[in-house]
């Protein structure tokens, strides 16, 4: 016996998925991340997808970029610190920089970084959102000095 079943169409819509990663987070696996100048370790993607959902759009979004990991992750030669200076590698060379990389577990790592954040919204809700964010950033704002002053008097009076 074969059951049938179909599902109905479901109209897409366009979203923007924003993965982030920073070095220092709770998951302390940021330590392959490229170095920044002075600023914090950070990778910032932000992946426009077409989904049926908001589900659809996050899992879109983050095989787009552990497939953006696997091409920055099959630059291994040059970034190998024994060999960084060379121009050009023998094959020899290359096979012992792959074994290193695979006996220390670089791949799996850098594949395997959690990211710190991940934010989803549809693309047409962006300013919308924006500007609540702002709104909600000025009010926390005009608040802190009230605050500040309740907490020292509270401090006050606990002497």
């Amino acid at each position: 016996m074969i059951t049938v079943i179909e599902s109905s169409e479901q109209k897409q819509m366009k979203y923007v998925v924003t993965i982030s990663y920073v070095a220092g987070d709770s998951h302390d696996d940021k330590n392959l991340m490229p170095r920044g100048d002075d600023k914090p370790r950070q990778m910032i993607y932000r992946c426009y997808v077409w989904a049926t959902s908001m589900v659809d759009a996050i899992r879109q979004g983050v095989e787009a970029v552990n497939i953006e990991k696997a091409e920055v992750m099959s630059d291994f030669v040059t970034s190998h610190p024994l060999y960084g200076d060379k121009d050009s590698f023998t094959r020899d060379e290359i096979e012992d920089m792959y074994k290193q990389a695979i006996e220390m577990g670089i791949f799996q790592t850098w594949m395997m970084i959690q990211p710190t954040a991940i934010q989803c919204n549809l693309v047409d809700d962006e300013d919308t959102l924006k500007d609540m964010t702002v709104e909600s950033v000025m009010h926390h704002a005009s608040h802190i000095g009230d605050e500040a002053e309740d907490f020292l008097k509270e401090e006050g009076n606990d002497t």
